[in-house]
């Protein structure tokens, strides 16, 4: 039996440590990596107890799950779902530069507050606004506001009884009448979520009840599109309960757009697949042609979860199939950033080479960048006497400012806490390093090419898994000894004398063994370890790791 299930936003993994110094890096899912540079800003981890902007004690807030904020004063704001004055979270103050101020820390009782799993918008009274899943008066959730001073105030408390909506998981929006519209997860009718507007003085009306066959379970932010209507998307309900893309105006008239296909067929791994995609978990985002833009969290062709165009009038087009680890992303949380040329970023919250997570690119003509796969793991970095160390699954899109990509990662190594880091666009002096090993995957015995170019260096250094002394382009051949993954990194110095880093994967799996059940026809006889399996792509592998890794989204 096949099993598809929809948990929250939780760590899948616990990582050992956060990063401080500067990580650039790329993945093999592209030979000539566009700007393949990540740089680590913040650790949410890294800091004492301090004491916010009205002077409460407080921690640090940890494990954003929110989309970060460009605020007017041109820092990145962002609510973080634990931590702050009593574990129940935090709004933060990140300066592009990585300086950073508890702006407020959460109480955790019924006075504020609690558990912000959702980003903050910035109001036409130059506030900070945000929903929260728990804390109020009724412990249903808050819509809340927080000044840039500071200063804290709840909007409005929900209340579960009489089958009002409460425990909103997506932020709010502000309409073109000034009032926030946003949704909540449960409550309404039938108990999957409500549509509600609330002004910004308290006064709240309840727009919408989701019922299933109108959607269920809205996880993502809406947007207002150039008609000044609100559209949206739900997890699950719609004609095949695989979710659904929908409209309503602000006065609640509702008109249902897309549902997504059903699932009937499944990959090798069990994981359902169809044409569309299925279950959307992020909102939507409007471009300058008008359309919308969002992410599918599973389905498509290969099961992985797709990116989609819908127009106004509910007509998608698959953009982009995720194809899964080790070459591209898997399973999107965050939502896509559409940029004024159609050029799309957005990050999936597992794939990569580490299966971490990725960070991606899709131009305006249709061409597919991985422009870096999240690890956890520590990597060394020549140009900074501090070791970096990546972060891992991002459950939140990018903000573009100065020719770079910002972004959070939920976790990271050690303190689970979470980052902050930047993506060089290649507009900040980035060498041009191209960089692949051919091909990607092979069987022990066999050997692969390494081969890069940088025409602009002054010198290139070998990395990681290769300690060749090379030239700035070249072509080495390897031929591996043992089954694993190998990681080839180069370092290539401008003439600033600033040291670039692009690096590439070379998966190496033992060769077949005779079956020993009778019934296999791939993988392994014998007892295979965990990482063998994973390497053969076989099922009992990918079944194994899933049972590993209790905690899931």
């Amino acid at each position: 039996m096949h099993r598809i299930s929809f948990p929250r936003r939780k760590p899948l993994v616990k990582v050992l440590v956060g990063f401080t110094g500067a990580l650039i890096a790329a993945t093999a899912a592209q030979a000539a990596p566009p700007a393949g540079n990540l740089i680590g800003v913040y650790s949410f981890g890294t800091s004492a107890t301090v004491t916010d902007l009205t002077g409460a004690s407080s921690s640090n807030g940890l494990s954003g799950r929110g989309e970060m904020l460009l605020a007017n004063d041109g820092n990145f704001y962002v609510a973080q779902s634990a931590g702050g004055s009593g574990g129940a979270g935090a709004v933060m103050r990140v300066a592009p530069d990585g300086t950073t101020v508890v702006v407020h820390g959460f109480k955790g009782d019924t006075t504020e507050a609690a558990l912000p799993y959702a980003g903050l918008i910035q109001a036409n009274d130059g506030n900070l606004y945000g929903t929260s899943y728990a804390g109020g008066t009724n412990s249903a959730g808050t819509v809340y506001r927080v000044g840039l001073d500071g200063s804290y105030a709840t909007v409005y408390a929900f209340d579960a009884k009489n089958k009002g909506g409460y425990r909103p998981y997506a932020g709010v929006v502000q309409g073109p009448d000034g009032a926030l519209y946003g949704t909540t997860l449960q409550g309404g009718t039938g108990n999957t979520g409500t549509l509600f507007r609330v002004t910004l003085a308290g006064v709240h009306t309840e727009l919408l009840s989701f019922t299933g066959a109108n959607g269920a379970s809205p996880e993502g932010q809406l947007v207002v599109g150039a008609d000044g209507a609100l559209y949206g998307t739900t997890m699950t309900g719609g004609a095949n309960d695989r979710g659904t893309v929908f409209k309503v105006t602000t006065s609640g008239t509702y008109t249902l757009l897309y549902s997504f296909d059903s699932i009937n067929t499944f990959n090798a791994v069990g994981d359902g697949t169809n044409a569309s995609g299925a279950n959307p978990r992020a909102g939507l985002r409007l471009g300058a042609d008008g359309n919308f833009y969002g992410t599918a969290y599973q389905a498509g062709t290969t099961g992985y979860g797709t990116v989609f165009r819908v127009t106004p009038a509910g007509a998608l087009t698959v953009l982009h199939t995720f194809g899964g680890t080790p070459s591209d992303g898997s399973r999107p949380l965050g939502a896509v950033t559409v940029m004024p040329d159609g050029t799309l970023y957005g990050t999936t919250s597992l794939g990569g080479s580490g299966n971490g997570g990725t960070a991606w690119r899709r131009s305006a003509g249709g061409a597919w960048s991985v422009l870096h796969s999240f690890s956890g793991s520590a990597q060394a970095i020549v140009t900074s006497p501090m070791s970096a160390f990546d972060g891992t699954t991002p459950y939140v899109g990018v903000v573009p400012i100065n020719g770079f990509l910002y972004g959070m990662t939920y976790t990271d190594v050690g303190t689970s806490a979470g980052n902050v880091y930047k993506i060089d666009l290649g507009t900040a002096g980035t060498l041009p390093v191209t960089f692949a090993v051919t091909p990607e995957n092979i069987t022990l015995g066999a050997s692969a090419v390494i081969s890069w170019s940088s025409p602009t260096a002054a010198s290139c250094t070998a990395s990681e898994n290769w300690t060749d002394t090379i030239a700035t382009s070249g072509t080495v051949t390897v031929t591996p000894t043992a089954a694993g993954i190998y990681n080839y990194a180069i370092g290539c110095v401008d003439g600033a004398g600033v040291t670039r880093y692009t690096r590439a994967f070379l998966s190496v799996a033992t060769a077949a063994a005779k079956p020993v059940d009778g019934g296999a026809t791939s993988g392994g006889g014998g007892a295979l370890d965990l990482f063998s399996l994973l390497l053969l792509g076989s099922a009992a592998g990918v079944a194994a790791l899933r049972r590993l890794r209790t905690l899931s989204l």
